[in-house]
């Protein structure tokens, strides 16, 4: 809350003294959704009552201490507290990140920031914050920030709290500036009004330190490093003492302003993939969708911002030659941050052929290695490529991964990032570590059926039928009517020569691929309902494209159109021409790669499956859409483990 020290200027649009006000302390919306996600960061349901976790159980983080000492793996910076995420940290206002802040206040204010930033300002009711961006015409980024509107206490108009690094400030305090023109709102600097406490770690510490606070706080949910956190501002010149004898009594690993907390922070930061200017992104010329943040930034259904047309264009369009990607340098060994290329260097291959830019580098104890973000081209940028790299006299081996490197410590958010970690494991043939993750992320998140999914197949692969059938039984319980779990228990029952047991699993699978509930006289009076008109959907559509295929033979809407008439009318064979053929005339269209693999798949066709899912990875991390790249990678994850 703030008390009556507060600067009277934020105040000052209500027409009242400082003192009128009883306080202000609000949340981000959403009483499930308890903070906001750090850049690139996707966002996941949360269950009532579900806490955070530590990142690594002891044992793991005992075990990687030793594997470091003994055999000098990797060399994580010597002041680098292993249990620093599951502590959690806490900064001081002007130490590590270094933010400032401006108020945008006035009767125009909700008006003039939704026409000149990219998110959706209107959405916004009191209290809440969204992630959003200043651009130039060019569509260039003026800067990334986290904008939040103030709760009402009577204002006759709304305020905004502009939270971003304070290299910024003076430049988007211009840049905003030079668009009043006539609209009635006032644009200030006043981040060297407070102090205050950032704060970041697992959710419960998080929640019992805000709880404690005293009235003279204003306090925003903010995530810059992937976990729970929150800022705490006050006047400068208040009364700390109580706060500050909260923090003694938590076990949060307080970062001073100096080399070794600007770096830890930087590593935090680098792990969550948030971007720094200077760094990661030059303002004024750095594109806003090289940087990949556009997902987390831009409301694609609001009306036009400078920038917009450009930024629209390439999301239709096509995409920009470079875009930021994450690496994970798996070689060599023992390989010393320091020993990263610098920031703006080129990104070389081993043959010297220059492939990108490198950004921001640190440690990653996520994943115990050096990582980097770096600006890849369209060739060179999809997850999972294996890339053989030039720095100096070394030769790194580094590997494309999605952004961020660490999504959280909520349970779910570690749950699904123990699951990719274990994808990306398994790829690499490490099957002990990957079955060990997995077992993690279904302890995590009981919810997660793809992680439950994955390592009953894995478990299968290695020929641990009876675990893997327990797994499968387990997520029978969470997804009873899905099918593919009875199949799965059918083909492992038959592993292990009972045939019984796999004849009744697939008459189960089979029952609940036509219904339950009912007679067999239902289910099939029902099937053939069902069948009649979705045969007469298909077979209507059929016409309609053939019609159009005859006018213009290579109309991609209509190649695909054809492809699924034919696979609904069960003409598989038939199907797949269209559809390889629409995946080459709608080259950049991710979803129709999924739909093509999965053709491939039924027919039979795994390898050529495996590679139709690649091509639409690639397709997928060039244009940023994640949802059909979780898939295709998930899909080909199962593939290539059904194949092995």
């Amino acid at each position: 809350m703030l008390g009556p020290d507060v600067p009277a200027r934020i105040h000052a649009p209500a027409r009242r003294r400082s003192g009128d006000f009883p306080g202000w302390v609000f949340h981000l919306p959403g009483s499930q959704e308890r903070h906001l996600p750090a850049w690139g960061e996707p966002r996941l349901r949360k269950r009532p009552g579900r806490q955070g976790v530590p990142l690594r159980q002891p044992q793991r983080d005992q075990h990687l201490r030793l594997r470091r000492k003994f055999r000098g793996v990797n060399r994580e910076p010597e002041d680098r507290d292993p249990q620093i995420r599951p502590r959690g940290i806490v900064t001081d206002w002007q130490g590590p990140p270094h933010l400032g802040a401006l108020l945008v206040s006035g009767p125009d204010a909700v008006g003039f920031l939704h026409t000149q930033l990219t998110s959706d300002v209107r959405a916004l009711q009191p209290g809440d914050g969204q992630a959003s961006a200043a651009l130039l015409r060019s569509g260039a980024v003026q800067g990334l920030f986290h904008l939040f509107r103030l709760p009402d206490r009577g204002q006759p108009f709304p305020s905004f709290f502009l939270l971003a690094d304070s290299s910024l400030v003076p430049g988007l305090q211009r840049h905003l500036e030079a668009f009043v023109v006539t609209a009635a709102v006032e644009i200030e600097d006043v981040g060297g009004e407070f102090g205050g406490i950032l704060v970041q770690g697992p959710e419960q510490a998080v929640e019992d330190l805000r709880g404690g606070l005293p009235d003279l706080a204003l306090v925003f949910e903010v995530s810059l490093t992937g976990d729970p956190g929150f800022l705490a501002l006050y006047p400068s010149g208040a009364d700390t003492v109580e706060i500050e004898n909260l923090l003694t009594a938590t076990d949060l690993v307080r970062l001073a302003d100096d080399e070794s907390g600007r770096r830890l922070w930087n590593e935090l930061r680098l792990e969550a993939g948030w971007l720094l200017p200077g760094r990661d992104y030059e303002p004024g010329a750095t594109i806003l969708s090289a940087t990949g943040m556009e997902h987390r930034a831009v409301s694609w259904t609001k009306g036009c911002y400078p920038g917009q047309e450009v930024v629209a264009r390439i999301r239709t369009y096509g995409s920009v030659p470079r875009c930021m990607a994450g690496l994970i340098i798996h070689e060599p060994l023992g390989l010393a941050v320091g020993d990263l290329p610098a920031t703006g260097l080129p990104v070389l291959a081993s043959d010297g052929a220059k492939i990108g830019t490198w950004a921001s580098g640190g440690y990653s104890a996520v994943w115990d290695r050096p990582v980097a973000l770096a600006y890849l081209d369209r060739d060179h940028r999809a997850p999972g490529t294996r890339l053989q790299l030039a720095a100096g006299e070394r030769e790194l081996e580094a590997e494309v991964v999605t952004l961020p490197f660490y999504t959280g410590t909520s349970a779910e958010e570690r749950a699904l990032q123990a699951y990719r970690q274990a994808v990306h494991l398994f790829g690499s043939g490490q099957d002990d570590r990957a079955v060990a993750l997995l077992q993690e992320a279904v302890t995590l998140d009981t919810g997660l059926t793809e992680a439950w999914e994955a390592l009953g197949v894995v478990l299968g692969r290695m020929e641990r039928y009876h675990e893997a059938i327990d797994i499968f039984r387990r997520l029978e319980e969470l997804a009873p009517d899905e099918p593919m779990v009875n199949t799965n228990l059918s083909l492992f029952s038959m592993k292990l020569g009972d045939k019984e047991e796999a004849e009744k699993q697939k008459a189960l699978a089979t029952l609940k691929k036509f219904g339950s509930g009912l007679t067999a006289k239902e289910i099939a009076v029902r099937d053939e309902t069902r069948r009649r008109e979705k045969a007469a959907d298909a077979r209507r559509r059929k016409a309609l494209f053939a019609e159009v295929l005859e006018l213009d033979p290579v109309d991609g809407p209509a190649l695909m159109g054809m492809g699924g008439a034919l696979f609904d009318l069960g003409e598989a064979e038939e199907a797949e021409p269209y559809l390889a053929k629409a995946c080459e005339v709608m080259g950049d269209s991710s979803p129709l790669f999924v739909s093509h693999g999965r053709v491939l798949e039924g027919l039979g066709r795994r390898g050529e499956a495996v590679d139709v899912y690649r091509r639409g990875i690639a397709v997928a991390a060039r244009k940023g859409d994640l949802m059909p790249l979780r898939e295709l990678e998930h899909r080909l994850f199962l593939l290539e483990e059904s194949n092995g």
